[in-house]
Order: C-alpha cells, then structure tokens, then sequence
C-alpha cells in the first residue's frame, strides 16, 4: 500500500508477452507429450515381457500403465490444441492492433495537414490565378492587333499576286534560248536511213536467191537459216 494515495497500477502487459508465454507453456506440453510417449512404450514393453515370462499379474500392471499414460497424453493434445488455437487468435489481433495503430496515425497526420490547409484559402487562390491568366490572355491578343486603322481586301492582294507570277514565267519563257534546228544533219541522217534500207533489201534479194539455186537434201538446214536472216532484216527494217 502506498503511503502517499492510490497503490500504482501495474502496467498492463503487452499482447507480444502474452503470447511469447503461451509459446513458452506450448513447448512444456510438447516436452510431456514426448515423456508419456516414451512411459507408453516402455510400458508395453514390458508388458509383453512379463507375459513371455509367463508372469500374468505384472503383464496386466504394465497395461494398466500404459493405460494410465494414454489417458493423461490425450488430455495433453487437448491442452495443446487449446494453447495454440488461442496463440493463434492473439497473434491475429496483435497484427490487426498493430494495423489500427498506424491507421489511426496515419488519419492524425492527414488531419493536422488539412487544418493547415484552409479551404477558403485554396479557392481564394484558385480565383486568383484564374484572374491572372485571363489578364495575361488579353494582354496577348491586344499586342497581336494591326497597329493602324489601314484594311486591305485579300482577294485583291491574292489576284495581283497571281498576276505577278503569270508575268514573271513569260519572262522566264521569253529568255530561255531556242535550239535552232540544222537542215544539214537531218538531211545528212535521212541519206543514211535510206542507205541502210537499201543494202538491207539487197541482202534479203541476195538470201532469196541463194535459196532457189540450193540443193533439195539440205534445204531444210538452209530454209533454218534463211529464215533467221529474214527475220533479222525484217527486224532492222522494222517491220
């Protein structure tokens, strides 16, 4: 008792403790487990050797035992399955205490960010400077007017410059040299034209004749031939 007030409440324990205990009680029941399994076996086995021994009384009290160690070893595995049922739900409801905490302080953080963030202020400042950038759009189409009250008509000014181009491509037109054509090459080339005409048709009379003096045996190899020279000639005469 505290001789100045009120005895000092101990402080609650962590859930953390709570269940590093429970983990604690979990592995002395699994140490017991393991104890009254090895009693079980040891029990039947003497069991069996007393009975080998023809000894019946001491067979049947080593089965009592084994009895005895089975009934206690099932009231474990309950006592176990309880244990870590209830670890399990604590560890659940540490996690999710866990989470709400930084819930809740994320939620603080966010209101003493709004509170220092007045909504008025926002949409005062908002209207300000969509005050400013319409003042700015008008001064800029007010720095893009015609300087002077002087108004031209565009279809006027586009005719006079069509005009300006038509004149100046007959100029250009005017001044462009013209090649004068030579009466003495293209008599020069029709003479040649008429020479080559003419010895192509003596060759073709030449060909003709060679064919009718030809011997009947190979006139089909020569008949071959001459129709490929006629060809060539009918070709260079363009026919």
């Amino acid at each position: 008792m505290n001789l100045f007030g009120r005895a000092k409440k101990a402080p609650k324990p962590k859930i953390s403790q709570r269940i590093n205990d429970l983990k604690e009680a979990q592995e002395m029941l699994d140490k017991q487990e393991k104890h009254l399994e090895k009693k079980m076996r040891e029990a039947q086995k003497l069991a069996l050797k007393k009975s080998r021994s023809k000894q019946k009384k001491a067979a049947i009290f080593q089965l009592k035992r084994k009895r005895m160690y089975e009934k206690r070893l099932n009231q474990l595995y309950g006592q176990r399955e309880n244990v870590e049922r209830l670890i399990n739900a604590m560890e659940v409801v540490a996690f999710n205490k866990a989470n709400i905490e930084k819930l809740k302080a994320g939620k603080e953080a966010l209101s003493a960010a709004i509170k220092e963030v007045d909504v008025d202020n926002v949409n005062e400042l908002m209207d300000d400077i969509n005050e400013q950038v319409s003042m700015a759009d008008e001064i800029g189409e007010a720095m893009g007017q015609t300087v002077g009250n002087e108004e031209y008509d565009e279809e006027d000014l586009e005719k006079e410059l069509e005009e300006l181009e038509n004149e100046e491509m007959e100029a250009e037109m005017l001044k462009a040299p013209q090649a004068p054509i030579s009466e003495s090459k293209v008599d020069s080339k029709e003479k040649k034209i008429e020479s080559k005409i003419a010895t192509e048709s003596k060759e073709s009379k030449d060909v003709l004749s060679e064919l009718k003096a030809a011997p009947s045996a190979p006139q089909q190899k020569r008949k071959v031939k001459a129709d490929s020279q006629l060809d060539a000639v009918t070709a260079s005469l363009g026919i």
